[in-house]
């Protein structure tokens, strides 16, 4: 079975990323973890530190426990016969998540994000930043208004440099629940040909079989890039944007914050972001 894994902060974004899981899961017929993070600092010197804790944990499972239940009831999603999970645990957040999704081999990792941010956030990333950078399953960003809806139109964006036949991959395995007709677009702003990118996307899809889905390669001419696929993702009526999310050290991405990210804040529409394929290992 598919695991799916929501964290939360009870704020109103977690609940659409909450909902919007639900229904996922409800088509993908995954379970669902709900896991909440307590980010908090205790004294060890403090002699109430364990009482501190314990306290804490208990107060953060009942909050749990009622985010979980009034939810599905308020929205009518309890008919919904998905085994739900809860958890907490201390740490930080972002660090804490990623841990655990990539310790626990989860599917599926679907968190909410804001536009606006604090300058420490800006700095070092939000946490749904830095579960994007640190998780290696795909992570499905949700806005606050975004609604869920059957995924018809995809738009898969695709550069020449980035190494992401294992992300088609990943990808297709989503789009069996759905069978969306899919572009795969190339933004660009010369004349350069696509020839290599686009054999690597026919050689993924057809890979397998004879996709069941339609698709297209298109070259989209465009000077900024990120607003070139905004525009390409609302013109087309785009129902969720896929990205490949280039891995660099987190000390690199801390200054140089990266294309999929910063686009995945300029629209609302459920984002999808892979990992790119990993490198090889050298031989001894």
């Amino acid at each position: 079975m598919l695991r799916i894994l929501v964290p939360v902060d009870f704020t109103k974004v977690s609940f659409s990323a909450y909902n919007y899981a639900v229904h996922l899961a409800e088509v993908l017929k995954s379970e669902i973890t709900v896991l909440h993070i307590i980010n908090g600092s205790f004294s060890t010197a403090d002699s109430m530190f364990l009482d501190s804790m314990d306290a804490s944990y208990e107060a953060a499972e009942t909050r749990l426990s009622t985010f979980v239940n009034d939810y599905l009831t308020k929205t009518g999603t309890e008919k919904y016969r998905i085994k739900i999970k809860k958890d907490v645990r201390f740490g930080v957040p972002g660090f804490t998540i990623a841990d655990y999704a990539n310790d626990q081999n989860y599917d599926y990792v679907v968190t909410g994000m804001r536009d606006n941010h604090s300058l420490i956030e800006k700095f070092l990333g939000t946490t749904s930043t830095i579960i994007t950078k640190l998780t290696s399953c795909p992570v499905i960003l949700i806005h606050e208004n975004t609604k869920w809806s059957d995924p018809k139109k995809v738009i898969f964006t695709i550069d020449d440099s980035t190494d992401f036949d294992e992300s088609i991959a990943k990808y297709l395995d989503f789009n069996e629940f759905f069978k969306a007709a899919t572009d795969f677009i190339h933004i660009k702003k010369d004349d350069t040909t696509l020839d290599s990118t686009r054999d690597v996307v026919i050689r993924e899809v057809f890979k397998l079989k004879e996709p069941d889905f339609a698709f297209e390669i298109k070259n989209i001419y465009g000077g900024d890039v990120i607003q070139s696929i905004v525009d390409y993702s609302i013109f087309e009526k785009a129902d969720m944007l896929v990205m490949v999310h280039r891995k660099r050290s987190f000390l690199d991405s801390v200054f140089n914050r990266s294309m999929s990210l910063r686009t995945a804040e300029g629209i609302h529409l459920p984002i999808m972001i892979l990992e790119e394929n990993p490198p090889v290992p050298l031989k001894s």
